[in-house]
């Protein structure tokens, strides 16, 4: 009993706070995978939207750990969206008070990384058991990391400054549409032909194409993890402390996550 005590009474605030932000990303993932699995089926496009955001946290953790452990290439790694990593501390970004065309940015760039990570997670097998699908998710994180790598250079070097604070919006407004015609798709998409042709061929690349597919699947994902940032704010946490001595005494929430990645991804 004394050593409980004296655990607890040496919990310090950062530790604390990795408590809370951890505790609310089990518990918000585990229900949402729930209501995903009821409410939409098996396998919805959801419960691989909550896949795929645990995923990316996963790549998150990796970047901490590359830089953290002085990974000589550490520097090359393009800065993830969200978040900024600054000696021992991750802040998250705060959509509150930020310039429209950051928070764009921002959203587009978290859309790409969710629609990188949604094309690698489909492509690789998804393995006969827990050990063999727990190796091709993390080789996923290692595909997506590496191609996020590749084409933050290539967006960087070429993509017009304008696209960042359009194509969030855009995107965001396409979804919605399809959400709410999604019932009538077929009924739909004949109306369409007869209207506009072009619209009608963005409605079936929305609906029917592969990669029309993983963008609907990367919106939902990058809702989530707005949304997972958002509320973490809202409970007053806007950063976290990546120490080495405070992150590597609560591997247990990775442990964790990876148990439940498993169960949202393999069974849900």
């Amino acid at each position: 009993m004394e050593t409980i005590i004296e655990y607890i009474n040496n919990i310090d605030l950062d530790q604390i706070t990795l408590l809370k932000a951890g505790g609310l990303l089990l518990l918000g993932t585990l229900l949402l995978s729930l209501f995903g699995r009821f409410v939409f089926g098996k396998k919805s496009a959801l419960n691989n939207a909550v896949s795929s955001a645990i995923g990316i946290l996963f790549i998150y953790a990796l970047t901490v750990f590359l830089k953290g452990a002085g990974f000589r290439y550490a520097s090359l790694i393009p800065p993830l969206p969200l978040v900024n990593i600054s000696g021992d501390s991750l802040k998250l970004f705060s959509f509150s008070g930020a310039d429209y065309t950051v928070i764009c940015s921002q959203v587009l760039n978290v859309i790409i990384l969710s629609f990188l990570v949604n094309i690698v997670d489909g492509w690789l097998p998804k393995g006969k058991n827990i050990f063999s699908w727990i190796f091709f998710r993390g080789l996923t994180v290692l595909i997506a990391l590496v191609l996020h790598f590749v084409v933050s250079g290539l967006l960087t070097a070429y993509l017009p400054k304008g696209i960042a604070t359009y194509a969030p919006p855009i995107l965001l407004g396409l979804l919605i549409l399809l959400l709410l015609t999604g019932a009538l798709k077929i009924l739909v998409g004949a109306l369409m032909a007869t209207v506009n042709p072009l619209i009608a061929a963005l409605y079936t690349f929305f609906f029917a194409n592969f990669v029309g597919k993983q963008i609907t699947k990367a919106i939902l994902t990058a809702a989530i993890l707005c949304g997972l940032v958002l509320l973490l704010q809202y409970l007053g946490i806007d950063s976290l402390s990546i120490a080495p001595a405070i992150v590597t005494s609560y591997a247990p929430f990775a442990a964790l996550l990876i148990l439940l990645w498993f169960v949202v991804g393999r069974l849900l």
